[in-house]
C-alpha cells in the first residue's frame, strides 16, 4: 500500500508539472496571438509601402510612434520594432537602437518571416535589448509577420514586448485551479486504492 502511494504521488507530481507547463505555454501563445492581431490592425497600414520600398518614410515612422504615445496600447506594449524579413531594423520605439543595422536573427524571427506568430517570456539578454534589460526583468516577447494587404506576401516582421503583470495573474490563477484538480483527483485515487487493498486484505484474512 505504501509503495503504491509513493508511486502514485510521484506520478501525480509529474502529471501536475506537465499540465502546468502546457497551461503556461498555451496562455503565453494565446496572449501573444491576441495582442499581435490587435497591434497588426494599427501597425500594418503604416507598413504597406515596404512592398515597394526598403525604408519607411518619416511620416509613417512618426505615425507609428504616435500609436504608442500616451495610449492604452502604449501603456501595455513597452517597445515595438519593425524588421525586414532579412533581419534589418527599419523602426524601433527604443531610440537606443541603430535603425538600418542588421542584427542576428533569433528563432522567433526566423519562424515569423515564414508566417508564424511566436511568443515567449524573455529575460532580455540579447544585444539589442540592453536598454530594456535595465528597466525590466521579464517581458513577453512576440514576433508577428506583417502581410501585404490582400496577399500572402510577408513584407516585414513586427517584434514587440509587453508587460507581464496581467499574464502572471492569469497564469497563477490557472495554476491554482489545475493544482486543485490534480490534488483532488489524487486524493480520490488514494481513497479508492486504500479501499481496494483493505477489502482484499480482509478477504485473505477471512479465507
Amino acid at each position: 500500500m505504501l509503495a503504491a502511494l509513493v508511486i502514485l504521488l510521484v506520478g501525480l507530481l509529474g502529471i501536475g508539472r506537465w499540465v502546468e507547463q502546457q497551461i503556461v505555454s498555451g496562455v503565453i501563445h494565446r496572449t501573444g496571438v491576441t495582442t499581435a492581431l490587435y497591434v497588426d490592425s494599427f501597425v500594418a497600414p503604416e507598413l504597406q509601402e515596404l512592398s515597394q520600398a526598403t525604408e519607411l518614410r518619416p511620416e509613417n515612422q512618426e505615425a507609428l510612434r504616435m500609436l504608442f504615445l500616451d495610449t492604452p496600447m502604449g501603456n501595455q506594449i513597452v517597445t515595438l520594432k519593425v524588421w525586414t524579413p532579412q533581419g534589418k531594423l527599419l523602426f524601433s520605439t527604443d531610440t537606443a537602437l541603430q535603425v538600418g543595422k542588421t542584427y542576428p536573427m533569433h528563432d522567433g524571427m526566423l519562424k515569423a518571416r515564414l508566417g508564424a506568430v511566436i511568443s515567449e517570456l524573455s529575460t532580455l539578454e540579447e544585444e539589442e535589448n540592453r536598454t530594456l534589460g535595465e528597466q525590466f526583468d521579464l517581458l513577453l516577447e512576440t514576433y508577428s509577420p506583417v502581410w501585404l494587404s490582400g496577399t500572402d506576401q510577408i513584407i516585414a516582421v513586427a517584434e514587440f514586448y509587453q508587460r507581464t503583470d496581467d499574464l502572471n495573474q492569469e497564469i497563477a490563477s490557472i495554476q491554482r485551479q489545475s493544482g486543485l484538480v490534480v490534488g483532488l483527483t489524487g486524493l480520490l485515487i488514494c481513497l479508492l486504492l486504500a479501499g481496494f487493498v483493505r477489502r482484499a486484505s480482509n478477504t485473505i484474512l477471512s479465507q
